[in-house]
């Protein structure tokens, strides 16, 4: 019988109110903050997996890492993986990874040469204006200008100039369409970033591996102390057929270095921000708690200010487990406005999330709905416990009395 319980909240619809509204943020943080900070995590994830790649190599101990950048190891294994190990891989890529701030937001920037693009970017194309230095103009006059066996003793320079020269424009980048929208960027647009004036040449679909790219030799020359025949990973492509684990733990012996899939990255994010992750999940628990408390002391003011109530159902004839009923369907209701109102906030606060931080990533997952469904059934049940019990135990003839 729900009659009696809604009659009483309907009776404090202020406080009601406010109790359920209490329910509601805490559920509306439960949701949305869990699937702020998985959402995000894993969105990086699945843009690492989204490369045309079977294997990523690395320096030794630089798989557990997260933050893989700078110079790790020579350009020449991309060569000597072809060369060496042409029955397993058919093709490998050499990347250099740099952070980069745009937007006011850290972001990791993937020098590739262009026509390993498809590979990088797992087989996506530009969505609008077109990739940098396409001909490899630049890459080949700067291998022209440092690789090339000096003819006399003097330091090559290279200027900001030489690296803007129109023939072989260096500086420019292809960021994705995700990033371009919360800079207000656009092909043609300068950009600048690092110390460095760049030219925005292409917009790659979101869900490439990283939000900004680069021709690699730029990469190289910029960020590696002018070093360009190192690299941060080599990206591998296996031959049809080629079974990726048994592949790993040959190229692994075989080069002394790691040899991973791009999955594996998400397990090392996850061991990583496990800390974050499990301290947003402490405020979340700590959040309920003192919602249900709220619950609990709202009914129990409930309780105390109806004691003549009860007294005269209990002189009617009714049961403590039906005084403990009621008590417990108004808990039950509380909690239930409760849920619906923060589901409904958790879908506004993640709208406005989108449109403050469009970089965030908030994931609003069904599965963590059902956890605070559940996680606002079991409060409501253990807030009620108290104030029922109380209820049962009210001295019928001693309230009457003196009433």
């Amino acid at each position: 019988m729900v009659y009696l319980p809604l009659a009483n909240i309907w009776h404090h619809k202020l406080r009601s109110l406010l109790c359920a509204l209490g329910v509601g943020i805490s559920i509306c943080m439960l949701v949305a903050l869990t699937g702020l900070a998985r959402g995000s995590l894993f969105e990086n994830a699945d843009r690492w997996e989204s490369v045309g790649a079977d294997l990523i190599v690395f320096p030794r101990g630089w798989a557990d890492k997260i933050a893989n950048r700078g110079v790790g190891l020579s350009e020449k294994y991309a060569k000597l993986l072809r060369e060496k190990h042409g029955d397993l891989v058919e093709r490998a890529a050499g990347v250099f990874c740099w952070p980069m701030k745009v937007a006011g937001q850290d972001h990791v920037v993937a020098g590739v040469a262009p026509e390993q693009w498809d590979m990088i970017s797992g087989g996506k194309a530009i969505k609008e204006g077109r990739l940098f230095d396409p001909e490899n103009r630049f890459a080949k006059w700067l291998d022209d200008r440092l690789l090339s066996p000096a003819t006399d003793d003097r330091a090559v320079e290279i200027t900001e100039a030489d690296l803007r020269d129109p023939e072989h424009d260096g500086l420019e980048l292809v960021i994705d369409t995700r990033l371009a929208a919360a800079a207000g960027l656009g092909v043609g647009d300068t950009l600048h970033a690092a110390n460095h004036d760049w030219t925005i040449v292409g917009l790659a679909p979101t869900g490439v591996m990283t939000r900004i790219f680069m021709p690699l030799r730029t990469a190289q020359f910029l960020f590696g102390d002018g070093d360009v025949t190192k690299c941060t990973m080599i990206l591998v492509k296996l031959r049809d057929g080629v079974d990726a684990g048994p592949a790993a733990r040959t190229l692994r012996d075989a080069l002394k270095l790691d040899v991973i899939p791009p999955k594996a990255y998400r397990v090392t994010l996850q061991e990583h921000f496990s800390i974050m992750l499990n301290y947003v999940d402490m405020v979340n628990i700590i959040a309920l708690i003192i919602a249900f408390l709220f619950v609990m002391n709202t009914l129990y003011t409930m309780v105390l200010e109806r004691k003549r109530e009860i007294a005269i159902l209990r002189s009617c004839g009714a049961s403590g487990w039906f005084i403990l009923r009621q008590v417990l369907g108004e808990s039950m209701i509380l909690a239930a406005a409760g849920v619906v109102i923060g589901v409904a906030m958790s879908f506004g606060a993640s709208a406005l999330i989108g449109r403050l931080k469009p970089l965030l990533t908030p994931e609003l997952s069904f599965h963590w709905m059902l956890i605070a469904a559940g996680a606002a059934v079991l409060g409501a049940i253990l807030s009620a416990l108290y104030p029922a019990w109380r209820a049962t135990r009210i001295n019928m003839a001693e309230v009457l009395v003196y009433e």
